[in-house]
């Protein structure tokens, strides 16, 4: 059966944008159009007819169903058509939403034929209501606010911000003009020359004073473009602005905090610099002096470690306080560290003037200070340097004032001192030496020996201790007694254990890959990584990030270390051993109060100091300690281990008093990691 009686129908048909398909009440497809095939994307050559192309073909399964159990039943039984939305699927699978309407064809007996479905693409303009939607949200939602005018420039839309800025509802602005937002800030000559801009070039933004509802005048951000229409004239202005009195606010508050410490109000380091470059020009050009006084507060982290930093920040404020009333306006009061302020003084007559103000500050600060629950006493220490004597520049007098500081304190605290050749140049190569090692963290100048550790009763080595080693490029090889208590110091020892840790983790690594059976490697740790927060949980994913048992390292601490802050020390500790980690004292013997900290620690290991073993064959004392550490260790189950053992009568000794573990030079010196490394491959063949 044909269902294209003649040419002119199909010409009608092949012509229509519409998409027309006809299917029989088996579903299959009987016939489609130019537009219907073009849109399901159905091959040119594909002959319809016996192509057994199925409904379902163009649909995903839900909207089949509704067809196969709604649309087409809701047909057969009498309904005859139906129209309503689509969504097709094209054979290359593309969403194709359709508005259709399908008639049921019966012959002159009323029996079902076959059936027409003719439907317009809806996704032109499903695109472009989305857009409409997304342009309306845009407009409703922006923060800024936005006003839409006719060509004539009377409001038509507004939005929620617009509402939000200027205060008015939009049915108290529509029709109106935007001149009801001026204020009185502007002259005419300045709008001319807005709308100038607009008639030259379509477009304007800059910034405008304009007023509020409820009258108060306001700095905006404001942009202005015409649009125009496919004849060129103007149908509407879009208006955007933002209010900027906020920013501005932000601003002037954010400038105030770059300039001032926060707990104190007064200014900081950032400050002093901007006031000291000032005067020192000023100096300069008139040939006066200037003083730059350095001021500690003095064991202030003893406040905070024991007290907690809420009493600390007070006491801090307190004597900021005390300080801002014996500076005079003139002069600038700043705190430059946590608890150390500096004083610019421009205006003296002589150095007498500056020794009798900071004889008056010590006074004031060595004063008892009441913190409501506590009563604590500090040791303050003053430092000074003077302009253009002791520097010529900002950074060569702060310096130099802060090397007078550090002076006072090396002298015990409470006191003064002027600064002097001699301490600068202590003072510059103590910095230039730091300033090297901080390089050398960076750059790899750092490097790590390791001594062995051997059984006394048959040479083996089981594990080693690692030693930390610094060659500078120009110096040479820098001593750790030079270069530790300098890391300490300067707060570098935690980036350089950091550093420690990760270096002797991938060494273990290299020597698994090779094959080698891991000893156990000792690394010093200072107490500064153990007030660290979380120093066991951080250790503890270090090491399960290399794959490496806990077991591998011990922990080595010096019970002077332990004293500097004990009781958070020992928390730390005690976390490290409830993981699992391994941790030995060492220096056993030579500080004040070893037996105690024997109960206190979570130890696993004692190391006898090499100051014993070095006299106990010519010192019945030094011999006695040695045996009774021996004992002690057998006693309290921990391993023990003697250092410093230089001859075969020192170890030969040792293994007759029990002691089974040691290291020195007798054994091995310390050797690089490749040494150590042939060593181990020796010791495992």
């Amino acid at each position: 059966m044909s269902f294209v009686n003649s040419s002119r129908q199909q010409a009608i048909l092949d012509a229509a944008g519409e998409l027309i398909l006809t299917i029989d009440i088996n579903q299959e497809l009987l016939f489609v159009n130019p537009s219907a095939r073009r849109l399901l994307a159905i091959p040119e050559d594909l002959k319809i007819e016996g192509s057994k192309l199925h409904v379902k073909d163009f649909y995903d399964a839900d909207v089949y169903q509704q067809l196969d159990q709604q649309v087409f039943p809701a047909l057969m039984n009498g309904e005859g058509r139906w129209e309503g939305e689509l969504l097709f699927r094209s054979l290359d699978g593309k969403d194709l939403p359709v508005r259709m309407t399908i008639i049921l064809h019966k012959n002159e007996k009323g029996v079902p034929l076959w059936i027409t479905g003719i439907g317009h693409d809806l996704s032109r303009s499903k695109r472009l209501e989305a857009q409409r939607r997304l342009a309306k949200t845009a407009f409703d939602n922006a923060i800024e606010g936005i006003i839409v005018t006719d060509g004539y420039a009377r409001i038509q839309h507004v939005n929620s911000a617009f509402t939000e800025i200027t205060g008015y509802q939009p049915d108290e602005v529509m029709g109106r003009t935007p001149k009801m937002l001026r204020s009185n800030h502007h002259d005419q000559a300045f709008y001319d020359a807005i709308w100038q801009s607009i008639a030259d070039a379509d477009c304007w933004q800059g910034e405008v004073w304009n007023r509020r509802k409820d009258g108060s005048v306001y700095l905006q951000w404001l942009s202005i473009n015409c649009v125009r229409n496919s004849r060129g004239v103007i149908e509407n202005y879009v208006s955007i602005f933002h209010d900027l009195t906020e920013m501005r606010a932000k601003d002037a508050k954010i400038q105030h905090l770059a300039h001032h410490d926060p707990l104190t109000g007064l200014g900081n380091r950032y400050l002093l610099g901007e006031r000291l470059n000032h005067a020192i020009r000023q100096a300069r050009r008139q040939q006066e002096r200037l003083a730059l006084l350095t001021l500690d507060l003095g064991h202030i982290q003893l406040i905070n470690d024991s007290l907690g930093h809420t009493y600390c920040d007070r006491l801090i404020h307190v004597q900021g306080s005390k300080l801002l009333k014996l500076v005079r306006d003139e002069d600038t009061l700043v705190r430059i560290g946590a608890d150390e302020f500096a004083i610019l003084v421009e205006d003296f007559q002589s150095v007498h003037d500056i020794s009798q103000l900071a004889d008056d500050i010590k006074k004031q600060l060595q004063q008892e200070i009441d913190l409501v629950e506590h009563r604590v006493t500090l040791s303050p220490s003053i430092g000074a340097a003077f302009f253009p004597e002791d520097g010529d520049t900002a950074d060569l007098l702060m310096i130099n004032a802060q090397a007078a500081l550090l002076e006072a304190k090396k002298a015990g605290r409470d006191t003064f001192r002027f600064f002097d050749q001699k301490m600068s140049r202590e003072a510059r190569d103590k910095l230039q030496l730091e300033q090297a090692l901080r390089t050398a963290i960076r750059s790899g100048g750092l490097s790590l020996n390791f001594q062995p550790k051997v059984d006394l009763s048959n040479g083996q080595v089981f594990g080693a201790e690692a030693l930390l080693r610094w060659t500078h490029p120009e110096m040479g090889p820098i001593s750790p007694s030079v270069f530790i208590p300098l890391a300490e110091d300067s707060g570098l020892i935690v980036d350089i254990g950091s550093w420690v840790m990760h270096k002797t983790c991938e060494t273990l690594v290299a020597w698994r890959k090779a094959g080698l059976a891991l000893p156990r490697i000792a690394v010093n740790i200072s107490v500064q990584q153990l007030e660290q927060d979380d120093f066991a949980g951080w250790l503890e994913e270090l090491l399960a990030s290399y794959q490496l048992d806990l077991q591998l390292l011990e922990l080595e601490i010096t019970e002077t270390g332990l004293m500097k802050n004990e009781k958070r020390a020992l928390l730390s500790l005690a976390r490290l051993q409830a993981k699992g980690f391994r941790i030995a004292l060492d220096d056993f013997g030579t500080g004040y109060s070893s037996l105690s900290y024997l109960r206190k620690l979570p130890l696993s290991t004692l190391k006898i100091d090499r100051s014993f073993i070095q006299d106990m064959s010519l010192d019945r004392v030094s011999l006695s300690i040695v045996n009774t550490i021996i004992q002690l260790a057998k006693d309290l189950s921990l391993d023990l281990v003697a250092e410093g053992v230089e001859d075969f009568g020192q170890a030969e000794q040792l293994m007759k008093l029990g002691c089974q573990h040691a290291q020195g030079f007798h054994f091995y010196r310390p050797m690089a990691e490749d040494k150590f490394t042939q060593l181990l491959a020796a010791s495992n063949s």
